[in-house]
């Protein structure tokens, strides 16, 4: 349990870091704000449906150990 948390753990600060790089290259780029609300819109919902995933899958597998 505890590799799965560490697994966990990594892929959030992974996925923070690409968020923030394309974030920064796009604020660097002068990309219009409009652009970057979409991005950060589309990621956001990638994000909550992440969540909603591995809420299931936690879920899931806490009842296959008991």
């Amino acid at each position: 349990m505890k590799n799965f948390n560490y697994k966990q753990g990594i892929y959030f600060w992974s996925g923070a870091a690409v968020y923030s790089i394309i974030n920064f290259l796009l604020n660097l780029k002068g990309v219009s704000s409009g652009k970057i609300l979409d991005y950060d819109a589309i990621i956001t919902g990638a994000s909550i449906f992440g969540i909603a995933l591995n809420s299931f899958l936690f879920i899931r597998q806490k009842k296959k150990k008991k």
